[in-house]
Protein backbone atom coordinates (compact mmCIF):
# COMPACT_ATOMS: atom_id res chain seq x y z
CA UNK A 1 0.00 0.00 0.00
CA UNK A 2 2.88 2.57 0.73
CA UNK A 3 4.71 2.19 -2.18
CA UNK A 4 1.25 2.58 -4.50
CA UNK A 5 0.35 5.75 -2.27
CA UNK A 6 3.60 7.37 -1.86
CA UNK A 7 4.80 7.57 -5.86
CA UNK A 8 7.01 9.79 -6.85
CA UNK A 9 4.83 12.36 -8.13
CA UNK A 10 2.87 13.05 -5.31
CA UNK A 11 6.23 12.72 -3.48
CA UNK A 12 7.85 15.98 -5.68
CA UNK A 13 4.54 17.92 -4.97
CA UNK A 14 5.22 17.49 -0.89
CA UNK A 15 8.14 18.35 -1.38
CA UNK A 16 8.14 21.40 -3.61
CA UNK A 17 5.51 22.54 -0.64
CA UNK A 18 4.04 25.27 -2.99
CA UNK A 19 3.17 28.34 -0.67
CA UNK A 20 4.34 26.86 2.27
CA UNK A 21 4.17 29.35 5.06
CA UNK A 22 2.21 31.97 6.67
CA UNK A 23 0.74 34.79 4.60
CA UNK A 24 1.59 38.30 6.90
CA UNK A 25 -0.77 40.27 4.98
CA UNK A 26 -3.92 37.70 4.95
CA UNK A 27 -7.65 38.75 4.90
CA UNK A 28 -8.96 35.22 6.12
CA UNK A 29 -7.17 32.48 7.96
CA UNK A 30 -8.43 28.73 8.97
CA UNK A 31 -7.26 25.83 10.53
CA UNK A 32 -8.73 22.84 10.08
CA UNK A 33 -7.84 19.27 11.27
CA UNK A 34 -8.58 15.58 10.57
CA UNK A 35 -9.38 14.08 13.93
CA UNK A 36 -8.98 10.50 12.21
CA UNK A 37 -5.66 10.69 11.65
CA UNK A 38 -3.73 14.13 12.67
CA UNK A 39 -3.74 15.98 9.65
CA UNK A 40 -3.93 19.42 10.27
CA UNK A 41 -4.15 22.60 7.62
CA UNK A 42 -3.92 26.29 8.24
CA UNK A 43 -4.75 28.00 4.97
CA UNK A 44 -4.47 32.16 4.59
CA UNK A 45 -5.76 33.71 2.02
CA UNK A 46 -6.10 37.40 0.02
CA UNK A 47 -8.63 38.09 -1.28
CA UNK A 48 -9.22 40.85 -4.56
CA UNK A 49 -13.21 40.68 -4.44
CA UNK A 50 -14.91 37.37 -4.37
CA UNK A 51 -11.47 35.72 -5.84
CA UNK A 52 -8.39 34.80 -4.13
CA UNK A 53 -5.41 37.35 -4.87
CA UNK A 54 -2.92 35.09 -2.86
CA UNK A 55 -2.66 32.12 -0.92
CA UNK A 56 -0.42 30.59 1.28
CA UNK A 57 -0.31 27.49 3.89
CA UNK A 58 1.16 25.87 7.05
CA UNK A 59 0.77 22.14 6.79
CA UNK A 60 1.32 19.04 9.40
CA UNK A 61 0.10 16.37 8.03
CA UNK A 62 1.03 13.18 5.49
CA UNK A 63 2.30 13.33 2.38
CA UNK A 64 -0.64 13.21 0.58
CA UNK A 65 -1.83 15.97 2.35
CA UNK A 66 1.00 18.16 2.00
CA UNK A 67 0.87 17.18 -1.97
CA UNK A 68 -2.47 18.49 -2.26
CA UNK A 69 -2.06 21.61 -0.18
CA UNK A 70 1.28 22.51 -2.72
CA UNK A 71 -1.05 21.83 -5.83
CA UNK A 72 -3.37 24.08 -4.20
CA UNK A 73 -0.64 26.68 -3.70
CA UNK A 74 0.24 26.42 -7.28
CA UNK A 75 -3.60 26.46 -8.44
CA UNK A 76 -5.38 28.54 -6.14
CA UNK A 77 -4.77 32.07 -7.22
CA UNK A 78 -7.47 33.72 -9.20
CA UNK A 79 -10.39 31.08 -7.89
CA UNK A 80 -13.61 32.04 -5.92
CA UNK A 81 -15.37 29.94 -3.63
CA UNK A 82 -18.15 28.55 -6.11
CA UNK A 83 -15.43 27.82 -8.47
CA UNK A 84 -12.90 25.81 -6.27
CA UNK A 85 -16.21 24.43 -4.66
CA UNK A 86 -17.00 22.87 -8.04
CA UNK A 87 -13.22 21.39 -8.39
CA UNK A 88 -13.75 19.67 -4.67
CA UNK A 89 -16.78 18.53 -5.82
CA UNK A 90 -15.03 16.93 -8.97
CA UNK A 91 -11.99 15.71 -6.82
CA UNK A 92 -14.03 13.90 -4.80
CA UNK A 93 -16.12 11.95 -7.19
CA UNK A 94 -13.42 10.99 -9.21
CA UNK A 95 -11.61 9.17 -6.57
CA UNK A 96 -14.63 7.34 -5.58
CA UNK A 97 -15.48 6.13 -9.26
CA UNK A 98 -11.26 5.84 -9.45
CA UNK A 99 -11.50 7.62 -12.80
CA UNK A 100 -8.92 10.34 -11.75
CA UNK A 101 -5.90 8.92 -14.21
CA UNK A 102 -8.45 10.21 -17.13
CA UNK A 103 -10.17 12.97 -15.69
CA UNK A 104 -10.19 16.22 -17.56
CA UNK A 105 -10.43 19.33 -15.36
CA UNK A 106 -12.12 22.56 -16.26
CA UNK A 107 -8.82 24.11 -16.40
CA UNK A 108 -5.66 22.57 -17.35
CA UNK A 109 -4.09 23.74 -13.96
CA UNK A 110 -6.11 21.13 -11.54
CA UNK A 111 -4.44 17.96 -13.89
CA UNK A 112 -1.96 17.18 -10.78
CA UNK A 113 -4.85 16.18 -9.23
CA UNK A 114 -4.28 13.50 -11.07
CA UNK A 115 -1.45 11.92 -9.77
CA UNK A 116 -4.01 10.87 -6.43
CA UNK A 117 -5.04 7.96 -8.62
CA UNK A 118 -3.72 5.54 -6.45
CA UNK A 119 -5.94 7.29 -3.55
CA UNK A 120 -8.94 5.70 -5.02
CA UNK A 121 -8.21 2.25 -3.51
CA UNK A 122 -8.06 3.53 0.01
CA UNK A 123 -11.28 5.16 1.04
CA UNK A 124 -10.05 6.02 4.46
CA UNK A 125 -7.04 8.43 2.81
CA UNK A 126 -9.56 10.29 0.77
CA UNK A 127 -9.56 13.05 3.10
CA UNK A 128 -5.91 13.22 3.57
CA UNK A 129 -6.46 14.60 -0.10
CA UNK A 130 -9.88 16.69 0.17
CA UNK A 131 -8.45 18.48 3.24
CA UNK A 132 -6.47 21.27 1.76
CA UNK A 133 -9.46 22.19 -0.62
CA UNK A 134 -12.06 22.13 2.90
CA UNK A 135 -10.27 24.09 5.02
CA UNK A 136 -10.05 26.83 1.80
CA UNK A 137 -13.60 26.82 1.26
CA UNK A 138 -14.57 26.94 4.89
CA UNK A 139 -12.15 29.83 5.22
CA UNK A 140 -14.11 31.36 2.10
CA UNK A 141 -17.26 30.67 3.15
CA UNK A 142 -16.61 32.26 6.84
CA UNK A 143 -15.55 34.96 5.01
CA UNK A 144 -19.59 35.74 3.20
Amino acid sequence: MIDQLYQKAILRHAAAATASGKLADADISLTIHNPLCGDRITVYLKLDGDKISDFSHETKACVLCQASASILGQSARGESAQSLHKIHHELKEALAAKTLEDKSWPQDKWAALNIFQPVSDHKNRFTCVTLPFEGLIKALRNND
